[in-house]
């Protein structure tokens, strides 16, 4: 028995030794010369690791021969983990900035055992686990299959973090429909109201990634959201915001409470967030909150280290915010400055998402900004270029497309005592922009506002105008609302009268 105590004695002294650490080196070091520390000290010590490694030291820990060893060890102790310290592994393997060839081994043995654990897992050790395999790039469909129906298991145990952690893995996966993203949105629907700031937050912002249009859902949580304003930090309402918009789920007056919540301590915001925030506005026009933009503006240009320390989507959201919000001319040097450091400094990310947004900033510099003579190197356009084509080409056929192409086969109106039919055609060339449909009798170009395009259509709109174009931006969420086709034909009759009226046929005619 007293050897038993002394060596658990031993073994807290060591794990509390290793937390109290403030250098990565002094950490393998330590770790080297105890070796024979049991599993728990090993697992804090490559939790440490992770917090530790800043960027100046990350490549020289994580090349270390005792990081390597380190996660040897932990590997070869797996077999006899419980599944709470599978689960604690799993996420201190996670918390490292990137992938290397050992933690990828570590954690794809990790998931060999995991899969042949069934029922052994809570379900926020399930979510942790899952979460943390799909950082750390573990794909094979064995581990998948067995984290999905293990979820499927425990749905009526699972709490709105380990419900939002389940989704986030499964967008990571690839996942993003099917029954158990359904079963999932269904239970965080059922438990909406044990959901906690953070859980909120973090829940907006993951369905945002996955484009779900799940309204009923949006709405509670939104309804939640905006009765407790006050309970939210600077950070997690500017996140709330960025994930509403790309929603294309807020009106202006909720992006002025938001507004109007985070305006007392906006300097709390660090660059990105910062760039979040100013998204969001970009993203709803609200041209009219110009002012809060402006501050937003010189507090991105202020941030310590300046431009070049900041993540390129953090640089071309602020480029395409300045655009949006039409703020070029006003920060001419504060939007050169950015532009210059993404074109001169940066090479073309291989995320389409960045590129198609940039995509729109060119569009404007070539059609509004043609003074400030910024010259885009060929590699950037041709990337941003490729990226706006494939994502066109890809909702070509989409479900979505085929019904109002439809719809507008038999749809005939008048406007201004002229009649009018409109033969639209898919996915057309338009000024430097292709659109949705186009009208090519008539220039009446049509593109749907839908939650899974990175901007809204309202930038490209404002520019296809200047060049005489007759524009309709049909919204996602208002389509959806007529259920019928009945409802869809006086819906889409409705705009296109509403449009006619404003920019008379007459015009073209003459």
């Amino acid at each position: 028995m007293l050897l038993t105590r002394r060596a658990y004695v031993d073994s807290v002294d060591r794990a509390v030794t290793v937390q109290s650490m403030t250098e990565p080196m002094e950490v393998l070091d330590f770790m080297e010369k105890h070796s024979d520390s049991d599993t728990r000290t090993h697992e804090i010590a490559l939790r440490s690791l992770g917090r530790l490694a800043a960027r100046s030291q990350y490549q020289e820990v994580v090349s270390d021969a005792r990081f390597h060893a380190l996660l040897s060890n932990l590997a070869s102790r797996l077999d006899d983990c419980d599944a709470r310290m599978l689960s604690m592994i799993a996420d201190a393997s996670a918390r490292f900035r990137s992938s290397t060839p050992e933690l990828s081994d570590l954690t794809q043995r990790l998931a060999e055992v995991v899969t042949k654990r069934e029922d052994a897992f809570n379900p926020r050790n399930l979510a942790t686990v899952a979460i943390a395999l799909s950082i750390r790039g573990v794909r094979d469909p064995g581990t998948i299959e067995f984290i999905g129906s293990q979820a499927i298991k425990l749905m009526d145990d699972l709490e709105p973090p380990h419900c939002v952690m389940l989704l986030e893995a499964f967008r990571r996966w690839g996942k993003s429909k099917g029954q158990l993203v359904d079963r999932i949105v269904e239970r965080m629907s059922d438990e909406v109201d044990r959901f906690t700031s953070h859980d909120l937050v973090d829940a907006l912002a993951v369905i945002s990634r996955l484009g779900l249009a799940r309204a009923f859902l949006l709405r509670q949580l939104c309804e939640l959201a905006f009765k407790s304003l006050g309970e939210f930090d600077p950070r997690q309402l500017a996140r709330m915001a960025n994930s509403l918009a790309k929603l294309r789920f807020i009106s202006h007056e909720n992006i002025d409470k938001l507004a109007d919540a985070i305006r007392p301590d906006v300097k709390q915001l660090a660059a990105t967030q910062v760039s979040e925030l100013l998204f969001a506005l970009a993203m709803v026009d609200a041209r009219h909150q110009s002012d809060l933009a402006r501050v937003l503006v010189a507090q991105f240009m202020a941030s310590p280290g300046g431009v070049s320390t900041m993540s390129s989507s953090s640089l071309i959201d602020f480029t395409w915010s300045l655009v949006a919000l039409d703020l070029v001319i006003e920060f001419e040097a504060e939007f050169k400055a950015v532009i210059d450091e993404i074109f001169g400094n940066r090479s073309p990310p291989q995320n389409r998402i960045p590129l198609m947004k940039l995509f729109d900033v060119m569009c404007a510099l070539q059609l509004g900004y043609k003074d400030l003579a910024v010259a885009v190197p060929a590699a950037w356009k041709a990337a941003c270029d490729d990226a706006d084509r494939f994502e066109m080409d890809r909702l070509d056929t989409s479900q979505l497309h085929n019904e109002i192409v439809m719809r507008f086969d038999s749809l005939r109106g008048a406007a201004n005592g002229m009649k009018w039919q409109l033969r639209m055609q898919r996915n057309q060339p338009c000024g430097p922009y292709r659109v949705d449909m186009l009208d090519e009798e008539t220039q009446t170009a049509l593109d749907l506002e839908i939650i899974n395009w990175p901007t809204s259509r309202h930038l490209k709109h404002r520019l296809l105008e200047s060049q005489g174009y007759r524009v309709l931006r049909l919204d996602y969420w208002d389509w959806r609302s007529a259920r019928t086709e009945k409802d869809q034909n006086l819906f889409l009759e409705r705009e296109v009268t509403r449009l006619f009226e404003s920019h008379p046929l007459v015009a073209l005619d003459s």
